[in-house]
């Protein structure tokens, strides 16, 4: 996938799904995302997080810093998960609370389609992956 769809992929699951947050609780929007570096550099990790504010969804990469904590290049973004439903839960305070959030990856892979981004749908998830 070239860098311009990376950035219409992301640009498309934040106006869709909304603002993300680092905690789920607070958030709109949730993915996960693992990197080429991490499939073949000491074994599989995936990240989770709400997507990326529109100013961190820069031309080549996620910014440094920003929701994502670190810099993710475009060129190393090996699988991008997005799910139906995902889960949160309080942190702290008196009373523990949870529950889930629903995304409309629907309209999600309407968005995609649309921009020519080629993705996969499921009833659980939409996803890129490139490997």
């Amino acid at each position: 996938m070239r860098n311009d769809h990376w950035k219409a992929f992301f640009l498309a699951c934040r106006d869709v799904l909304g603002q993300g947050a680092t905690i789920s609780q607070f958030s709109d929007s949730w993915c996960a995302w693992t990197t080429f570096a991490a499939l073949t550099h000491g074994g599989i990790h995936y990240w989770t997080c709400g997507v990326p504010n529109y100013f961190e969804i820069l031309d080549t990469h996620i910014e440094d810093g920003g929701l994502w904590r670190q810099a993710f290049s475009y060129d190393d973004i090996a699988h991008v998960v997005v799910p139906k439903t995902f889960y949160w839960e309080t942190e702290g305070g008196p009373e523990f609370q949870s529950g889930t959030k629903t995304q409309n990856i629907i309209a999600l892979s309407e968005r995609l389609n649309r921009d020519g981004i080629d993705h996969r749908l499921t009833d659980l998830v939409l996803e890129v992956k490139l490997y």
